[in-house]
């Protein structure tokens, strides 16, 4: 279990298993924070990428860094036990600078800017360092 810090002085206990992914909230969401994507939830952190990321690592979730198609510097942190697969991406359906999807349990997808051999290398080498 990770207790995640949450705005205004609440924590929320999380099951570590229950991350699908996190990145920087968009100031349309709540500025200043990191959004969590959990299993049925989404969560909102005061907490920031790093803090979260040393979280999750220290309670054995193996993560992959990926990088959002629409924000040059947005930094996707995905949990790479949840990813199902990794499909290519359709312009029509995903920004058009994504060039594949990260598809999770619950018809959940990701649309990221690595192409579905580098989001593959990415899932297995995270694999192999842990």
């Amino acid at each position: 279990m990770i207790v995640v810090n949450m705005p205004g002085g609440a924590v929320q206990v999380i099951d570590e298993a229950d991350l699908f992914w996190f990145r920087k909230a968009f100031d349309s969401e709540w500025k200043g924070v990191s959004m969590l994507e959990l299993a049925g939830d989404r969560i909102y952190s005061i907490e920031s990428m790093t803090e979260l990321s040393d979280k999750f690592r220290n309670a054995k979730v193996i993560l992959a860094e990926f990088s959002a198609p629409d924000a040059n510097k947005l930094r996707l942190v995905v949990s790479v036990k949840r990813v199902r697969q990794v499909i290519r991406s359709d312009p029509v359906i995903f920004h058009e600078k994504a060039r594949s999807v990260l598809v999770f349990p619950g018809k959940l997808r990701l649309a990221v800017r690595e192409t579905p051999e580098e989001a593959r290398q990415k899932l297995s080498a995270e694999t192999k360092v842990a």
